[in-house]
Order: C-alpha cells, then structure tokens, then sequence
C-alpha cells in the first residue's frame, strides 16, 4: 500500500473539475507544487493538447524523461472522506506519456497540509487535525 489521496483539481483556463485519488509521492521532487497526470487525464481537464506547455527533461528513479509543464494550471483541494476541501492551492500540471498513476511531489504535499503516518499502511493526517485523528487512504480509480 502506499498514500494516497483524494484531490479535487480545477483548470484554470477551462473551469473543467475533476476529482482523483492520487500518489502521495514524498519521492518525487518539484520547485513548484504539482500534479503529475498522464495525457487522458491532462484531455479531461481542457488541458491537452496544451498551447502552452513547456518541454522539460525530468528526472526519475532509474531514467531521465521528457514532461511538459503548464504553470499555475490548476487549482487543488485535498478532500475529506465526505469530499469536503482540507486545503487548496495553485499548482502546475505536469503531463507525462504513459504514467500509470496521478501522483503530487514533495511540496504539493507540504503545501496540502498532509502528514505521512505510515506509508506502508497507507496512513496520514491534515495538519490541521487533532492529534488523534488518522486518515486511511482512498481506494485508487
């Protein structure tokens, strides 16, 4: 098991809404808070094809890739288990062919308010619940 989330993600430039459950991926670093979608769903959105997308080289575990990068595309709010917003942010979209998995990186994260309990356990809190509050992951989609 791993963390994961519940987002609600809204384009900027489209108003198009989408709700996901995406990896918590503490991992995958960023300058900027993102979500990393695959082109499907970037299309979903009225993101993709993107007039403004830059091309980025990224790089992975074991490989360097290619990702195109629409800044400040979408807005993101982390949900409850009743789809109520935790937190909500600005965030680029970071689209990459063939992702098997949404996922957000370390700042998006932070910048969520998300707190990693156990990720083998898929266990986490919202900074701002009390201190005996845990939260289990959502089933992926």
């Amino acid at each position: 098991m791993a963390v994961r989330v519940k987002v609600r993600v809204k384009s900027a430039a489209s108003s198009k809404t989408l709700d996901l459950v995406v990896l918590a991926n503490g991992g995958a670093e960023s300058p900027k808070p993102c979500l990393v979608v695959d082109e499907a769903t970037a299309a979903k959105l009225k993101l993709w094809p993107a007039e403004k997308a830059s091309l980025h080289q990224v790089e992975e575990a074991t490989t360097i890739g290619e990702a195109f990068i629409i800044e400040n595309a979408v807005e993101l709010q982390l949900l409850d288990e009743e789809d109520q917003p935790l937190e909500t942010i600005t965030a680029d979209l970071v689209i990459c062919k063939g992702l098997l998995e949404p996922l957000i990186t370390d700042i998006t994260i932070d910048q969520l308010g998300i707190q990693v309990i156990s990720f083998s356990k898929g266990l986490w809190k919202h900074k701002k619940d009390p201190p005996t509050k845990i939260r289990t992951s959502p089933k992926q989609s």
